[in-house]
């Protein structure tokens, strides 16, 4: 019983973390709700509420996977990609928001699949579906820019400018995405193996 109620507790702070995160560095503009910081952010929020109240429940590990890939990649890119080009923010309120939903919720995702979940239950597939949260979203930004979409981080129709066709090409843009995948089905593999290695 103390062992769920510690887990209990540590998802709480997570989503509760990551709603004063989101709340912060949106500012609750719906357009900030396009970016996908925010949606991973969100992702999760949603994922670890629901796990609140399934009462210690076994839950889909392969959505569990898929989560914590997609949190685990906004964290990575934010700060090996972006962060050079982001640190603009003047308010000690602004900084907060940025290392919650970029830093804190990421680790703290990682660390309930690492001290809670049961290993060992994803499926070999998993990693290739996982792919469908990136790709969709990519999908949709290119769609989103034929309706002329104004993203207020950046003021153009592109959120990040690795998949702005508009200001590097179509090709470069390929090039990204493609490279983007293959790090995701990477990283993919290597946490379904990591997963593995430490089920034994």
């Amino acid at each position: 019983m103390n062992h769920k109620k510690q887990i209990f507790i540590y998802r709480l702070c997570l989503v509760l973390i990551g709603l004063v995160g989101v709340a912060i560095n949106t500012e609750l503009k719906p357009a900030m709700f396009l970016y996908y910081t925010t949606l991973s952010n969100v992702l999760c929020i949603l994922y670890f509420a629901f796990a609140l109240t399934q009462s210690g429940k076994a839950l889909n590990q392969n959505l569990k996977g898929a989560v914590t890939l997609a949190i685990t990649v906004t964290m990575l890119i934010y700060w090996g990609v972006l962060a050079p080009y982001s640190f603009h923010m003047t308010s000690t309120l602004a900084y907060c928001g940025t290392y919650m939903v970029h830093l804190i919720v990421p680790l703290m995702t990682i660390f309930d699949w690492f001290f809670f979940d049961q290993k060992g239950r994803f499926s070999k597939k998993a990693p290739l579906y996982w792919l469908l949260i990136p790709l969709v979203y990519y999908g949709f930004t290119v769609i989103a820019a034929q309706f002329q979409i104004v993203y207020p981080l950046t003021g153009k129709h592109y959120p990040y400018f690795f998949i702005d066709a508009n200001m590097i090409g179509w090709g470069m843009v390929a090039a990204y995405v493609l490279g983007l995948t293959l790090f995701f089905l990477f990283f993919g593999y290597g946490f379904y193996w990591l997963d593995k290695k430490l089920a034994k």
